[in-house]
């Protein structure tokens, strides 16, 4: 969770994700919605890990029919956390780049 504020203040640890990304701590209950949300909402979402790992979700930017299907899946995955099913599992919408990377910021894996 400090890393999450951090990052609101220091311009140094913001600069490194893109811009709109959703900084969001992995240990929070709705994690799995609050990430889905923002990804089918078309912006980039990081969970991040006590430890201070993390995951960089890089949604495809959408147009014509892809931008269709995701508000479809927007709409979905917002009746299904409205059910309270799958609250911490993502989904991601097609062609979803996910990177891990460490403390510090650095890639891990791709």
């Amino acid at each position: 969770m400090r890393k999450v504020l951090d990052g609101i203040e220091d311009p140094e640890l913001a600069s490194r994700y893109p811009k709109r990304s959703h900084l969001i701590p992995a240990d929070n209950p709705k994690s799995g919605t609050m990430v889905t949300r923002a990804l089918f909402g078309g912006d980039p979402a990081v969970l991040v890990y006590p430890d201070g790992r993390e995951l960089l979700f890089t949604p495809e930017r959408a147009g014509g029919l892809l931008a269709i299907v995701l508000l479809i899946g927007c709409a979905l995955v917002w009746v299904r956390s409205r059910r309270g099913k799958d609250a911490d599992v993502i989904q991601l919408p097609p062609r979803t780049r996910i990177e891990a990377r460490d403390s510090r910021g650095l890639s891990l894996a791709a």
